[in-house]
């Protein structure tokens, strides 16, 4: 017969609650997202938010600077605030592309949208769906990327 000693599972098992109540907020499930959520992502990136509103239909946006560049944050299917897709949007404008390298961004970067509009700007774009869950670290890394890979396009292509 085992037998634990066990006023030290308590405290192992105190400490792993501690550990679990201590991990930080970007790694727990989350099923929706709210202009909260949004502020946190940008805050958490180290960015500074530069505007926020809700529309009347409930729809949280942001805008915010990475410090390089200006981009939005939007839920997107929402009730209440409580949204279940996050947007997020880059718009490059004076920045001549050709179709055929906007062709091919969008080949080769199956996650990102780019898409041409008059006058010579651009959109960058990046849709994720919280249906199932995933957590604030997935969607900060998510707009991460996307700010990256527009970003070094743009450059590149200039």
């Amino acid at each position: 017969m085992k037998t634990y000693n066990r006023p030290l599972t308590a405290i192992g098992l105190l400490s792993c609650l501690a550990l679990a109540a201590a991990a930080p907020a970007h790694s727990q499930v989350i099923e929706r997202i709210d202009a909260a959520g949004l502020q946190a992502i940008a805050i958490g990136l180290g960015h500074q938010v530069t505007n926020t509103t809700m529309t009347d239909d409930g729809q949280p946006i942001l805008t915010a600077n990475s410090g390089r560049m200006n981009y939005l944050l939007a839920g997107t299917v929402c009730e209440s605030g409580q949204c279940q897709g996050l947007l997020s949007e880059i718009i490059f404008n004076d920045t001549p592309v050709s179709l055929e390298v906007i062709n091919q961004i969008n080949q080769n970067y199956a996650a990102i949208k780019v898409v041409y509009l008059e006058g010579d700007s651009v959109v960058f774009s990046r849709y994720d769906v919280l249906n199932g869950g995933t957590t604030m670290g997935a969607l900060s890394t998510s707009v991460s990327t996307l700010l990256d890979v527009a970003g070094a396009i743009v450059q590149s292509n200039e």
